[in-house]
């Protein structure tokens, strides 16, 4: 997993209340060797180095780069940007996620990772399990509980694991000093023959489970997305009644405008969203942009079943009955048609970039009117006072 899971980690514990929960914004946070802190901490900060000794839980979210060099003596949250370094110890349980994840110190507890590359390195010990979900995953080592590892291309195992693994990997290599004293069961490309003695307990490989094609779980789950875009299209539409009409009207009159638009800001707003969290001054813009981008794309589904509704009913009526039912029937149609596999990017995709692109237009084409109605008023009251004069200047 890349930036955007430490980046989003970060966003939330940006917007929470700093006054409730005694959060610290600061650009660079850091604590020294000869400090102890004895209370909570809850941090956002575009760098941070943690020395000390630190007596409470730590919630700490970084722009940049995150060290934890320091003692822990409660649980850790992290998120960092770059990436997120753990070189000293900590007492119970541990969570980070970043670009690059890495452990070098202790955790007596249990340690979650989710980051693009996690490494447990030679001299990281963890008392309890581990979960660790990345594209490269590389345990050099000690882990004394279980261990669960996903990874999306390469998972390393090179160090001990006192308790059960379940691996999960296109590739898994084994070290000359890996050591499972558990059992091992793995989903892998292909079978793998450890040499004598590593995996101490048995060892299975697990075939991936193939859903069908079709099946009942999949409709289910699309009936329960279903029905929760309903119910949030409803206030929708009857709060902006006017957005709403005309970002259906641009779909119909300009549908390659509105697909060209919703890809471009489809992309665009949350890069440019998580560029201005980057600095601590432009966390809130940051965070105002990212939710806009979600609200915009949750709501793209709703324009995209009005639409569609209404052409396959063809339903011309203006009563709210029937925009809900046409709302109702698109949304069905999108939902799904899109739980059959083969054709659920697509039309999720398409669903997305009209919708967003015709709601953005339709703001903007909105703005434009509110921005020409006082002059039209003022050349309505011109017209006005020229009629007067004829009228007062006859005897």
């Amino acid at each position: 997993m890349r930036t955007p899971l430490a980046t989003t980690a970060l966003l939330l514990l940006a917007a929470l209340p700093a006054e409730g929960m005694g959060l610290v914004s600061t650009n660079a946070y850091f604590v020294g060797r000869e400090q102890r802190i004895d209370q909570e901490q809850w941090i956002v900060a575009a760098t941070a180095e943690i020395h000390g000794i630190l007596e409470g839980d730590l919630f700490i979210a970084s722009g940049g780069e995150l060290l934890l060099d320091g003692s822990n003596q409660g649980d850790v949250w992290g998120a960092a940007g770059l990436g997120a370094t753990l070189a000293g110890s900590c007492g119970r349980n541990v969570r980070l996620a970043g670009k690059t994840v890495r452990i070098e110190g202790s955790v007596a507890g249990n340690f979650m990772a989710m980051a693009d590359t996690i490494i447990i390195g030679t001299n990281a010990t963890i008392g309890g399990g581990v979960v660790l979900v990345g594209s490269s995953v590389v345990h050099e080592g000690v882990i004394e509980g279980d261990a669960s590892i996903s990874a999306a291309r390469l998972a390393t195992l090179g160090g001990r694991i006192g308790g059960k693994a379940k691996v999960v990997a296109p590739d898994i290599v084994f070290t000359q000093k890996a050591q499972l004293e558990g059992d091992l069961s793995y989903t892998a490309a292909k079978e793998l023959f450890p040499a004598e003695g590593v995996v101490a307990g048995r060892l299975e490989r697990v075939q991936p489970r193939r859903e069908p094609l079709l099946s009942a779980a999949r409709f289910t789950s699309r009936g329960i997305w279903f029905l929760a875009a309903f119910l949030a299209g409803v206030p929708f539409i009857a709060l902006f009644p006017m957005t709403t009409a005309m970002a259906v009207q641009l779909v119909r009159r300009s549908p390659w405008k509105c697909l060209f638009a919703g890809m471009l800001a489809s992309g665009a707003l949350p890069i440019f969203g998580l560029m201005c969290a980057s600095s601590l001054v432009g966390i809130p813009l940051g965070v105002l942009i990212i939710a806009s981008w979600g609200i915009l794309a949750y709501l793209s589904r709703i324009v995209a079943g009005l639409l569609l509704g209404t052409l396959v009913l063809h339903s011309t009526g203006m009563s709210i009955g029937r925009v809900l039912l046409a709302m109702g029937t698109g949304l069905a149609l999108i939902y799904f048609t899109s739980a059959i596999p083969p054709l659920g990017l697509p039309i999720q995709l398409a669903v997305v970039w009209l919708g967003m692109g015709s709601l953005l237009l339709a703001l903007l084409e909105k703005r434009r009117l509110i921005i020409q109605v006082p002059q039209n008023l003022k050349q309505l009251e011109e017209l006005m006072d020229k009629q007067k004069k004829p009228t007062e200047e006859k005897p």
